[in-house]
């Protein structure tokens, strides 16, 4: 059984459902996660609005006759790269041709897909999931492409495992940002300000999985969430990384053999389906201009590990200053990611550095309101603001997602 198909999403659009499934009884017995869909426009609405690994596209279909050639159209269009597999019948040689011009992955006739599916599902995952944490490396907003790069340049089992868990913490922690940064705060369950005081990879995962529960939540939120946890049974999955992390962290218990293997897994498929759906940019806003109905806004976007690029969007409201947006893919406006990211210029280099929250600073006694967030760079682990001054953000810019009555520190 190939670990590639085994948890894989799998689409499967064709409007004979019940010879669909017999097609693919190959994939449901190597475990794929599989969902069926009649016609071309449904397998768009569902593509658009749920992460999956791969699509199987039957060229005739609804709308009109050839719905598979218009499916692909309309991904092509939107943006949308899963990687796809088309199934033709007789007489549909044209069609395929069209079809690989329009980006399918791979083509098989219907007549063999009984001996062909499992080969040829398997080696297009396994082609993309080699390709996916490089390609996420430099496609990715800079805290987690930074990450994945450190994670494929380790050989060393055990480091390599401590470095994928690390990877995993910075993909939760800026899923979190961004879902606080988008929805309005309310207490969320499980989460104190003592959590938020010295947030941890587990405080990451409850935030993320409240926020995903709550019908407020944004749809940049619930895409970046999507992709790292699909379903109930990643949840599990990345719940048990958070244990076996605590369990490192404290000495308790070694890591075991195949730890390092499924987290890998975890971390191409998440790769695999944010560089197919994208997630998004970082960007630091430098100056900007106004026409009398909009901003346009000059910024630098913070993606893959390299320095950042100037770029240029349109705003309906200026950006606060020391501010850090989330770029969406659509002509949606820019995300202020404050108070929870900030930016700041190094003195030295004349560098913009990005920032995020890593809970409160300690003092003696009780907090106060003038208690201070506690900012690291955004793309190097536990460096904090030398040679930059960073934004003076106060814990009540936070509170109202856990009560607003400070603990005793």
């Amino acid at each position: 059984m190939t670990p590639f198909l085994a948890g894989s999403r799998i689409l499967v659009a064709d409007d004979q459902e019940d010879v669909a499934r017999t097609l693919c009884n190959s994939l449901r017995r190597a475990r794929a996660r599989l969902h069926f869909v009649t016609d071309g426009q449904t397998a768009l609405q569902t593509l658009a609005s749920h992460p999956f690994d791969l699509v199987l596209i039957d060229m005739k279909m609804p709308p009109g006759e050839w719905g598979g050639i218009w499916l692909l159209q309309q991904l092509h269009s939107a943006g949308i790269r899963t990687p796809s597999l088309v199934l033709s019948g007789e007489g549909a040689k044209q069609q395929v041709i069209q079809a690989m011009r329009l980006g399918a992955t791979d083509w098989i006739d219907k007549a063999d897909a009984d001996n062909e599916l499992i080969d040829r599902t398997t080696a297009i995952l396994a082609d993309h999931h080699q390709q996916s944490l490089s390609a996420a490396s430099e496609q990715l907003p800079t805290p987690i492409a930074s990450r994945l790069a450190r994670f494929i340049r380790i050989t060393d089992p055990d480091k390599k495992l401590t470095e994928g868990l690390h990877t995993l913490e910075s993909i939760l922690r800026l899923t979190a940002i961004i879902g606080l940064a988008s929805t309005t705060p309310f207490p969320l369950p499980g989460i104190t300000i003592d959590r938020l005081a010295t947030p941890s990879m587990g405080t990451w995962l409850t935030v993320c999985t409240a926020l995903a529960d709550s019908p407020s939540s944004s749809d940049s939120f619930k895409r970046l969430f999507s992709y790292i946890m699909p379903d109930s049974q990643t949840r599990q999955i990345v719940q048990e990384f958070v244990t076996i992390r605590n369990q490192i962290a404290h000495g308790s218990e070694a890591a075991k053999r195949g730890d390092l293997d499924r987290l890998d897994l975890l971390l191409r498929r998440f790769a695999h389906r944010a560089t197919c759906y994208g997630v998004g940019e970082l960007a630091v806003p430098t100056s900007m201009t106004y026409d009398g109905e909009k901003y346009t806004v000059d910024v630098l976007v913070y993606r893959g590990t390299g320095r950042p690029n100037p770029s240029a969007v349109s705003a309906k409201t200026p950006p606060v200053n020391d501010s850090v947006l989330l770029l969406n893919m659509k002509d949606d406006e820019p995300l202020a990611l404050n108070p929870l990211m900030a930016s700041a210029v190094a003195e030295s280099t004349g560098d913009v550095r990005i920032y995020h929250f890593d809970g409160l600073r300690r003092t003696k006694g009780r907090l106060e309101p003038t208690s201070p967030l506690k900012l690291v760079r955004a793309h190097i682990s536990g460096e904090e603001s030398a040679g930059a001054t960073v934004p003076i953000l106060t814990w009540p810019a936070i509170a109202n997602w856990a009560g607003s009555t400070p603990p005793p520190v």
